[in-house]
């Protein structure tokens, strides 16, 4: 059985299109002075982080851990099965379940890295008075036989189980949006498949490539399934015959572009046949500077241009 502590922010199924004969993938990570370091990894060692998830107000490690091994877990079954069927069937998921665990993953993927846990963090510390000064009258009523006998006592004990509970449950209700995942449930899906290419797609710790937004009339979301494919959301069809239609060497490169800049930590290949590209792009560089928002994430122009005049 796997770590339990060990936390995938960028699961191994997902990993797995881009695993080669001997099990492993090529990881590309900025090391010293911003040299390339390249190295064959099983996946299993990739985008993790110890506990990235748990609810360390909790000690009992069922309760401590059920992010990952209940919420997560059954997000990631599901969408494994998704993604299996894309490849081989080249085209979205029939099955309205696997299509719902399919955008549920999605939005996990904007949510579960390192570096948007820690802007939730920050947002619950920000939000931690109000909600302390909402229950403030309400101590002596609540509190239990072993709890301090003011307030502030219980503050001053408690304050971080605080934080980490909210934060703990915070994360699956993002996850969960209704509004967001219904938005891009009535988007337009597709899969495309490379032929004939002279590269593959790579993928990184931060793989969407989408718009400002799921629910205006220029949103798209694009993610690489695996060197030969990707899967398309839009919120006009004419968006993804754009993608279809343009030289697929060009659209590789574009995703590609876009994948390496986002990346935080890594970039995912299946073999070395693109390092310089990579080596330039990884993570911006003076070459191809970067402006990321609050959560990390560039977005990107819809290739699509739409007739103004069309209601």
């Amino acid at each position: 059985m796997s770590d339990p502590k060990r936390h995938h922010y960028l699961p191994e199924f997902y990993q797995k299109p881009w695993m080669g004969d001997d099990n492993k993938v090529t990881v590309y990570r900025r090391r010293y002075a911003g040299k390339l370091d390249i190295q064959r990894k099983a996946r299993k060692a990739v985008g993790w982080e110890t506990e990235l998830y748990s609810d360390l107000s909790e000690q009992e490690p069922g309760r401590r851990q059920r992010v990952e091994r209940v919420f997560l877990k059954k997000v990631d079954d599901l969408a494994s099965q998704a993604l299996a069927e894309m490849l081989e069937t080249g085209a979205p998921p029939v099955d309205k379940k696997r299509a719902s665990a399919w955008a549920r993953f999605l939005m996990s993927l904007l949510h579960r890295h390192p570096a948007r846990i820690a802007a939730l963090r920050q947002m619950v510390e920000l939000k931690l008075d109000e909600i302390v000064a909402s229950v403030r009258d309400d101590y002596p009523r609540l509190k239990g036989e072993d709890d301090p006998n003011t307030f502030e006592e219980y503050i001053a004990q408690s304050s971080n189980k605080l934080q980490d509970g909210a934060l703990a449950n915070l994360m699956p209700m993002i996850i969960d949006s209704k509004n967001v995942g219904n938005a891009l449930m009535r988007m337009t899906w597709g899969v495309g498949i490379l032929k004939r290419t002279r590269f593959k797609f790579v993928t990184s710790d931060r793989p969407l490539m989408t718009t400002n937004g799921l629910g205006l009339r220029e949103s798209f979301l694009i993610v690489p399934i695996s060197p030969y494919a990707y899967f398309i959301a839009a919120t006009r069809a004419e968006t993804i015959h754009t993608f279809r239609d343009a030289n697929a060497d060009d659209v590789v490169a574009g995703i590609n572009h876009a994948v390496c800049l986002q990346a935080e930590h890594f970039v995912l290949s299946h073999n070395e046949g693109q390092t310089r590209f990579i080596e330039n792009r990884l993570g911006g560089s003076h070459h191809h500077p970067i402006r990321r928002d609050q959560r990390g994430q560039i977005y990107w122009e819809n290739p699509h241009t739409f007739d103004p005049w069309a209601k």
